[in-house]
């Protein structure tokens, strides 16, 4: 599999996924970088997936499906699968309520990657919009599980005010302080921290790290006032 992130909007990002035929976008939030990309490398999507539909993930949709009408979008509102085939590959349509009552992951298990949109971000999670806080504890405890090599890949560059969060909570957590040095070296040169791994999630995100819904609800309300 080939994948090319989009930036677009302020901090988003669409992802090209590529493999054996198949092509994908994910979260199209706006249409004209994916546009580009497609048509400077002269590719045609057969696929388009969708995280949750919110503006930003979904704005560009429309356009999108209008250049290529034959591509096949699949995400509450159009197919609604619990598994498709993707070049020749299982995908996994992993339900995860929490930010949105209708969001899903995609899993690629063989390729052992991960498409997260809003619900797990680098160092932190999704806010509570329509969903509980058992919702959302209960979908990360879903995507805690799969493997530690799985590369995951988001909706959003979150991940250094995530970071800054996190050390503030765990001050004396060298695994944190050493992530966070990682990540603020990235963003300083302008560069992605996306994708990282489901282990680095384990030993430095602290919303995975809680053991009870209890213990999330006061960690997402720290942070949402952080």
């Amino acid at each position: 599999m080939n994948l090319t992130l989009i930036p677009i909007l302020s901090d988003n990002y669409s992802y090209l996924v590529e493999g054996n035929g198949d092509i994908g976008i994910v979260d199209p939030g706006e249409a004209a970088p994916i546009l580009s990309v497609l048509q400077a490398r002269g590719l045609r999507p057969n696929f388009v997936l969708i995280t949750h539909y919110h503006g930003d993930h979904v704005a560009g949709l429309d356009d999108v499906s209008d250049a290529y009408p034959d591509a096949r979008v699949i995400g509450k509102n159009h197919e609604d699968l619990s598994a498709f085939d993707f070049g020749g590959e299982r995908v996994d349509v992993i339900q995860t309520p929490g930010h949105k009552r209708d969001h899903v992951c995609f899993h690629f298990p063989d390729s052992a990657v991960l498409f997260s949109g809003d619900v797990l971000f680098a160092m932190g999670c999704g806010r509570l919009l329509d969903g509980t806080t058992e919702e959302m504890f209960g979908s990360l405890q879903k995507l805690s599980a799969l493997p530690d090599e799985t590369q995951v890949y988001c909706g959003h560059e979150y991940t250094l005010s995530n970071a800054e969060f996190c050390l503030a909570q765990a001050p004396d957590n060298d695994a944190i302080q050493k992530r966070y040095d990682a990540v603020k070296e990235l963003r300083n040169v302008g560069k992605p921290t996306i994708p990282f791994t489901l282990k680095e999630e384990k030993e430095t995100n602290l919303f995975l790290q809680a053991k009870s819904a209890a213990e999330f609800a006061a960690l997402r309300h720290l942070k949402d006032n952080f």
